[in-house]
């Protein structure tokens, strides 16, 4: 009874010591693995939709199975390229609620033309 209340009937543990590019790797590992294998699950299942007959004995596996690993691998690798470019882009933080990334750039000084451009065209607008 020593603990206080938060206000919140659910509490989530905070992962500590992992960073985003550790969480990201993680999540874009499971991805592909799913992808792979719904697409190996997709192609096998059609050849034997279109191709295969009665009486005639399974086809191997194998071919079907190395199309599903290459799919997925691609889906990783592009995954990953577009979070790299995040990367580079601008910073990533998770301060946002849901804990997602966000990423911040930076806004223009109070005084420069971007600014004075930016509230003469949202006065035009009203």
């Amino acid at each position: 009874m020593g603990k206080s209340f938060n206000g919140s009937l659910l509490t989530f543990p905070q992962v500590g010591g992992m960073e985003e590019k550790d969480k990201r790797l993680i999540e874009y590992t499971v991805e592909a693995l799913i992808v792979a294998w719904l697409s190996y699950l997709f192609f096998y299942q059609n050849y034997l939709l279109y191709n295969w007959h009665r009486g005639l004995p399974l086809p191997s596996k194998w071919p079907f199975l190395l199309v599903g690993i290459g799919i997925g691998a691609l889906f990783f690798w592009n995954e990953w390229r577009k979070f790299e470019k995040e990367l580079s882009e601008g910073s990533v933080s998770t301060e946002g609620t849901s804990g997602t990334p966000t990423i911040t750039k930076k806004m223009p000084e109070e005084g420069s033309q971007e600014l004075l451009n930016e509230d003469l065209m949202n006065d035009e607008v009203l």
